[in-house]
């Protein structure tokens, strides 16, 4: 069971309440209390979003991709009739129930599908580290998907948006809309391998995020400083999907800034003319659902409005 205490309303107010809670599940896993651990992880989502949305629930659970299981979570915890699909990708060194409290933006618009990365909470690990291998995992998740296939989405927060892309790439039968929150294309800045470096430490130095970081990045955050730059402004090139470019600001209120500069934005758009890129989002950094939750739910819905999506 998870505790009975319940934070403040606000996601701020339950980052400490948050993290002691995977403190302790994370020693039931060591102790070896593997499925247990799993079961409170996803119980803790549920419990999280509950104390932002009273109206919503939650429900997690593992499914088996290619090579891999996924940690998977729905909000609500049962489909809407009517209402669109949309499976979110977060960025690196997440963890999923603060991940399902800022995903609470977007869950008037969506009926959400949440997954978490290889080597990050309940989901495993895979032999190979790349884009298009996280991809392949993921794909296998979209032919059970619900039925309303024309409006599925899929939404990339940071280095989860990198591989929406490539996801949306092989699968375009399926993914007719991405979204895109701060994605850096640039792989990597100085400040950004900073940032993500001292995250990875506080957060136990666990060797397959470094793998990522090595492999996919192209940084040690063993050792902070840029070994190789790639660039991956091409995935939006010839693109057979609508696609949303949401960028942050300059603030650092949850971390970096924003990992995306005008020059990103000048080449995605030399690569892709019919890209859209909403003004930036007042108020934030490189954690736009997280410092103005409400600016990139209006940045989005407008997009909807918009853009002629199949239905």
């Amino acid at each position: 069971m998870v505790h009975e205490d319940r934070p403040e309303q606000g996601i701020a107010a339950a980052i400490p309440w948050l993290i002691a809670e995977m403190q302790r599940i994370n020693r039931l896993h060591e102790t070896g209390h593997r499925l247990e651990a799993i079961a409170q992880f996803h119980a803790l989502a549920a419990t999280a979003i509950r104390t932002q949305r009273e109206d919503l629930t939650g429900r997690g659970g593992i499914i088996r991709a290619c090579t891999m299981d996924v940690s998977v979570f729905r909000i609500p915890a049962h489909p809407r009739p009517g209402k669109p699909v949309a499976l979110f990708l977060p960025g690196l060194l997440t963890f999923l129930p603060l991940t399902a409290m800022r995903v609470l933006a977007f869950a008037d618009l969506f009926d959400i599908v949440l997954c978490e990365l290889p080597g990050h909470g309940a989901s495993g690990e895979m032999a190979d580290v790349s884009l298009d291998a996280f991809a392949a995992e993921f794909a296998t998740l979209l032919d059970p998907a619900p039925e309303h296939a024309g409006s599925l989405f899929v939404i990339g927060e940071s280095l989860g948006g990198l591989v929406a892309l490539s996801l949306a790439r092989s699968r375009p039968d399926r993914v007719h809309n991405v979204v895109l929150l701060d994605t850096p294309f640039h792989l990597t800045r100085n400040d950004l391998a900073e940032w993500i470096s001292e995250t990875w430490r506080c957060g136990g130095c666990r060797p397959y995020q470094r793998r990522i970081c090595v492999e996919i990045m192209g940084f040690d955050p063993v050792d902070p400083s840029v070994v190789r730059t790639t660039l991956h402004h091409d995935l939006v090139r010839q693109a057979p999907f609508n696609c949303l470019l949401i960028v942050g600001d300059n603030q650092r209120s949850s971390g970096a800034a924003s990992a995306v500069t005008a020059a990103d934005v000048a080449m995605l758009r030399a690569a892709n003319p019919r890209l859209l890129v909403a003004p930036r989002v007042l108020g934030t950094g490189h954690a736009v659902l997280l410092d103005n939750p409400d600016g990139a739910r209006a940045a989005l819905q407008s997009f909807i409005v918009d853009q002629v999506v199949d239905a």
